[in-house]
């Protein structure tokens, strides 16, 4: 993500420095925001750094657990800190049409989500995936197999599928008696979460110290 978030730079934002895995960084005072797109495990390298310094951060790490969350909150008191599981505006858009189509539809219509990624991504379900559902109660099924019985009406399944480049896909099924609404989103390329991630540092540069998502910055 780091070639491609140089990529998205513009005349008002540059790149002042980069970090990869094994190294020691030290924050350059230049630095107003800091961009992650790291791994859960290399959480307490990042805890270092932005103790060496007052940027703000945006970070689209995913498969996060609570601890993780509380070091958001933590960051959160002293800097803005914007947090999305996925940098896409149309995942933000598809996240509020499925909450209207569950209002108008009613809790007569089961629930699936079924997410494609490319071969190389760690963690299962998607940190989107599992954002979009949020919102949504029921007992989360992760695939099925064998004698699983009748489908409860509290289940919301969800189904990972791994391979090749996908960048990411998302498609949310509302199963009724005689239709089935679906609603999907599949990115082209990874291009569109750098971009997303610029426009978000743009967005909390200057702004008060918080915890800040998609929805603060696209309503």
């Amino acid at each position: 993500m780091g070639r491609l978030i140089k990529g998205s730079s513009s005349q008002d934002v540059s790149i002042v420095q980069s970090f990869d895995k094994g190294d020691e960084p030290v924050l350059d005072p230049q630095v107003k925001v800091v961009i992650d797109f790291s791994l859960p495990d290399a959480w307490e390298s990042l805890d270092s750094l932005l103790s060496t310094g007052t940027a703000s951060l945006v970070s689209g790490t995913t498969g996060l657990h609570e601890k993780h969350r509380e070091m958001l909150r933590k960051w959160s008191e002293k800097r803005p800190v914007f947090y999305s599981a996925n940098m896409s505006i149309g995942i933000h858009v598809l996240k509020k049409l499925a909450l209207q189509a569950r209002r108008m539809l009613g809790e007569g219509f089961d629930l699936e989500l079924v997410e494609f990624h490319h071969d190389r991504k760690i963690d299962s379900p998607s940190g989107t995936a599992l954002s979009i559902l949020e919102p949504f109660t029921g007992t989360r099924v992760h695939g099925r197999k064998g004698s699983a019985g009748p489908r409860d009406s509290r289940e919301i399944g969800v189904h990972a599928v791994r391979g090749g480049d996908v960048a990411g896909e998302h498609r949310l099924y509302f199963l009724g008696q005689g239709e089935r609404l679906e609603i999907s989103h599949s990115a082209g390329h990874r291009k569109i979460f750098a971009a997303g991630a610029v426009r978000a540092a743009k967005f909390i540069y200057k702004k008060n110290p918080g915890l800040y998502s998609m929805e603060d910055m696209l309503g």
